[in-house]
């Protein structure tokens, strides 16, 4: 009977990974991670990694609140995320180098991860960055570390 228990135990526990956490996949302008667990510790888990790379937030975009709120003057009342925001950040080395391979890399940053829920499933949370603008060179390191601050946050779920 123990062995039966151990056995299911065993089954079940490597079978979490699988379901815990996925990713990347490229789905339209974004590299997205799909994680199943509680927004709001995803979301700390996330901040903790930039925080831990040295970075600061310096801002945070409300995505889900700012579509509730204007719905009804866009006429609509189909609410898609559950939770969604957009956490905005910049390493200072790696901003300079953009700059100086051009000027016109300023688009490029702050960098952004944006984790979000949808209303039908909102255990389900993805953690999105915008596909890579590898074309630029100075960005390869920028996509790296969004990359290593992403893998960070999720290794508890993998």
């Amino acid at each position: 009977m123990k062995r039966r228990y151990f056995t299911l135990f065993l089954t079940l526990f490597c079978a979490l990974p699988a379901i815990a956490y996925e990713g990347p996949q490229e789905i339209g302008p974004a590299w997205v991670w799909t994680v199943q667990g509680n927004y709001k510790t995803i979301k700390s888990d996330v901040l903790d990694a930039i925080q831990a790379n040295g970075l600061v937030v310096s801002y945070e975009a409300h995505a889900a609140n700012m579509l509730a709120r204007t719905a009804e003057a866009v006429d609509t009342s189909h609410q898609i995320y559950d939770q969604a925001e957009t956490l905005l950040f910049c390493k200072a080395d790696l901003s300079h180098q953009l700059a100086a391979q051009n000027p016109h890399n300023i688009v490029l940053c702050p960098y952004g991860i944006s984790l979000y829920s949808l209303v039908e499933n909102p255990t389900e949370i993805f953690v999105s960055i915008r596909l890579p603008a590898l074309e630029v060179a100075a960005y390869s390191e920028v996509h790296n570390l969004l990359e290593k601050i992403i893998s960070e946050a999720l290794e508890w779920y993998q």
